[in-house]
């Protein structure tokens, strides 16, 4: 009688983990332009929608420049994290604050981590990329996004990391605009790329390079590129993993 109890106890547990998997997993980005631009979310929803795994659904709250003090302070990010029933909340912060003042990006970062862990979700940090014409930055937004995710035993997306490896391996790689802060379409997919495997743990090689939302082209890459970029988020994502947050 007790095994048959443990076989149907067992059937009930698999039965509720499937289902889970299959229910889309729920995204709630926090930041600024960088997260906007391209509309990254929406990259990301693309590339899992036509990935053979888990789909994702996402809403953001995304204002031009703002920094996880304004977040906190003013544009009630607090409140939208305990809104509703997230899986996971993606935190940017101003794209030069780690840099300027580590110490205030991390006196806001723990409480928009209390939040998200009080709403029962997970904390991703989106590592940020240097400017095209500093890239002496790298280091510091690597230890100031690494050193807070240990703290708080949070996730890094290491997307920085990703594009300083993509422009080293091929210096003719634009990923800037022209005003050599944000990104364009083609860095934008490889930040994609790079969240992908980060929110998935799943590879992103094999997937298309030109992906589509509501019958809007997002971007359009060559094969070759977009395998290439897949490859370095890839490698950046588990190399984050491996280190255990640990900087680069």
């Amino acid at each position: 009688m007790k095994q048959v109890v443990f076989c149907v106890g067992l059937v009930l547990l698999l039965a509720v983990e499937t289902r889970a998997a299959e229910r889309p997993l729920k995204v709630l980005f926090v930041g600024n332009s960088y997260t906007a631009a391209n509309d990254l979310p929406g990259l990301i929803t693309a590339l899992a929608a036509v990935g053979d795994g888990r789909k994702i659904e996402s809403d953001r709250l995304v204002r031009g420049g703002c920094t996880f003090e304004r977040h906190v302070t003013k544009e009630g990010a607090l409140e939208k994290i305990l809104a509703k029933p997230w899986d996971v909340v993606v935190l940017q912060e101003q794209s030069m604050m780690p840099v300027a003042d580590a110490k205030k990006m991390h006196q806001y970062a723990r409480k928009l981590h209390a939040a998200v862990d009080k709403r029962g979700a997970r904390t991703v940090f989106f590592l940020t990329w240097a400017r095209q014409h500093l890239p002496e930055m790298q280091p510091k937004l690597n230890e100031a996004y690494f050193s807070i995710a240990d703290e708080l035993h949070a996730t890094v997306a290491p997307v920085g990391v990703a594009w300083k490896n993509a422009m080293e391996a091929d210096p003719k790689l634009v990923l800037h605009k022209p005003d050599k802060s944000h990104p364009n379409a083609t860095g934008s997919y490889l930040a994609a790329c790079v969240f992908y495997a980060t929110l998935l743990e799943k590879s992103p090689e094999g997937l298309p390079g030109t992906l589509k939302r509501q019958n809007k082209t997002l971007v359009q890459l060559d094969a070759a590129t977009a395998r290439q970029l897949q490859t370095i988020a890839w490698k950046a994502v588990k190399d984050a993993a491996r280190k255990g947050n640990s900087q680069p």
